[in-house]
């Protein structure tokens, strides 16, 4: 497997990466080095935003996307650099999050789209599509805001009306008094509000493996 001498964020962020913390910055350059890498830590919260919102997530919770568990959880993400057959920049992640009770998984694939935005592909089949626009705040955190969702149904792409989906905010940024990787993130319909959400931190090893050391079989390459 092939992969760019660039990351995703880095094609997508171009000059401004250099605004970026720089412990951040070492972080979404992690593609570019070749490196695969595991992060370790904890979610304050994570899960649906109010608790009767629990039984429409808990139904695609077996699609790795989302879940109806809410609560504190016990992190760990594995991301994965490559590129895919056409040589477009990728980003996959699984994201396993260890409540009390029970382990919910959360997998995802990225994709700098030649439209300047992030393609996030969600769910262990990619059913889900999410264009996210980047940007760097004064501070120098990363952000992300969606402009557009899609299902997929096989081969065929489903615009999602902008009523019925929710839109998508990332926050990440290094906390320096934790020295630890700090995320928040948070879907929000335009009725119902503030639907699910994760927040807390975790520290990253960028050299827990290469990418040729990761099994990366899974992952679907539909788009």
């Amino acid at each position: 497997m092939s992969v760019a001498h660039r990351s995703v964020y880095q094609a997508l962020l171009g000059d401004r990466i250099v605004r970026l913390q720089p412990e951040l910055s070492h972080y979404v350059g992690g593609a570019a080095r070749g490196e695969a890498g595991i992060g370790r830590g904890v979610y304050e919260f994570a899960g649906p935003s109010k608790s009767w919102l629990v039984p429409l997530f808990a139904a695609i919770a077996r699609a790795d996307a989302l879940f109806g568990e809410r609560g504190g959880a016990g992190l760990t993400v594995v991301n994965v650099p490559h590129a895919d057959s056409h040589g477009r920049l990728c980003l996959s992640s699984t994201r396993t999050f260890a409540f009390a009770d029970v382990t919910r998984t959360m997998q995802d694939t990225m994709l700098a789209g030649r439209d300047g935005l992030l393609h996030d592909f969600l769910g262990r089949s990619r059913f889900l599509e999410v264009s996210l626009r980047l940007s760097v705040s004064p501070e120098g955190w990363l952000r992300m805001r969606s402009v557009g969702t899609w299902l997929w149904v096989g081969r065929v792409r489903i615009p999602v009306p902008q009523i019925l989906s929710a839109r998508v905010d990332l926050l990440e940024r290094w906390d320096a008094e934790t020295a630890s990787q700090r995320v928040e993130v948070t879907l929000t319909h335009p009725i119902l509000g503030r639907v699910f959400e994760y927040r807390g931190s975790f520290e990253y090893d960028p050299r827990a493996g290469r990418v040729g050391d990761v099994d990366t079989t899974r992952i679907d390459r539909r788009h």
